[in-house]
């Protein structure tokens, strides 16, 4: 878990074709050295009950907090339970991969732990 950290963290602000800069397969490739260490973080991190602060040690302050999840992120909660409901006083912890293209999202309880968390993919 400490090496995919350290790879993630390592990598977490380098810019690649996603942010209009030269592609570079270690961050921008499925596959790549962030993308494998970003599964492994989320696969560890992901688990409901993990404590907030456990994330942060392991990936740093994500690179978006949200109150509510935006219209893609609602409809790919919903894809598999269309009454889904967002719960009350969560956040969406968001680490992205390539950009607001493909990104491991956490859901946080009021009480800083994790009640959901996956991967979106934009499939562009």
């Amino acid at each position: 878990m400490l090496i995919a950290s350290s790879e993630y963290i390592r990598s977490k602000h380098h810019r690649g074709h996603w942010y209009n800069k030269e592609h570079r397969p270690s961050i921008d490739d499925y596959g790549g050295n962030r993308h494998k260490a970003m599964i492994e973080l989320q696969e560890h991190l992901g688990r409901p009950g993990t404590m907030a602060n456990e994330i942060e040690h392991l990936m740093g302050p994500p690179t978006q907090i949200l109150d509510q999840p935006d219209a893609t992120l609602l409809a790919a909660l919903k894809r598999n339970n269309e009454n889904y409901k967002y719960p009350d006083d969560a956040k969406i912890w968001i680490y992205e991969w390539r950009g607001n293209h493909d990104y491991v999202y956490f859901l946080i309880s009021k009480d800083k732990k994790v009640i959901q968390s996956a991967w979106y993919y934009s499939f562009e």
